[in-house]
């Protein structure tokens, strides 16, 4: 089954925590894509431009630097949705004091593919945020609105096994 893992990598313990649920999940025998990995080398070209000058810019401070960043924008959009739409199941990290505004927005366009798309299995929320878990009885913290679309096609669950036998199940 392939899963598309939505998750922010703000930070290197993000990125670290993320690289051992994938490790984990792919020895499960299931096919991970994280967002990131396509782009992740040309995080420089969102941050800066290069002039044709050969002076280095940060993105915004030129039309051209505006024109490469949207161009970016639609590659880095382009692929990610080519891998949603793919995904059998999207499984999405909400830690946070928020849900990261891409993986929200993940949550929404897997929700929106899964109504004409049998091969969709669902949609697992993963908390692990102390912050998240001390709300668990009521939304773990979570947007409600983000929060009920995931629970309209899946659920939310706290650990990573949890996630792995739900998927063992669904994969059947």
């Amino acid at each position: 089954m392939k899963i598309y893992f939505s998750v922010p990598q703000n930070t290197p313990y993000q990125r670290t925590f993320v690289q051992n649920c994938v490790e984990k999940l792919a020895n499960s025998g299931f096919e991970v894509f994280i967002a990131t990995n396509a782009f992740i080398k040309d995080q420089s070209a969102f941050e800066q431009t290069i002039e044709g000058n050969g002076k280095l810019l940060a993105s915004d401070e030129t039309n051209s630097g505006k024109l490469s960043k949207s161009t970016y924008a639609r590659q880095v959009f382009a692929e990610n949705y080519a891998r949603l739409a793919d995904a059998h199941t999207l499984v999405a990290l909400l830690d946070g004091s928020q849900v990261d505004d891409r993986v929200a927005c993940e949550i929404g366009i897997f929700y929106g593919l899964m109504r004409s798309d049998p091969s969709k299995k669902g949609i697992l929320g993963l908390v692990t945020d102390a912050r998240c878990l001390r709300r668990r009885d009521s939304t773990f913290g979570v947007n409600i609105f983000t929060l009920g679309t995931l629970e309209e096609v899946g659920e939310v669950v706290e650990d990573l096994n949890w996630v792995i036998k739900t998927l063992l199940r669904w994969d059947k």
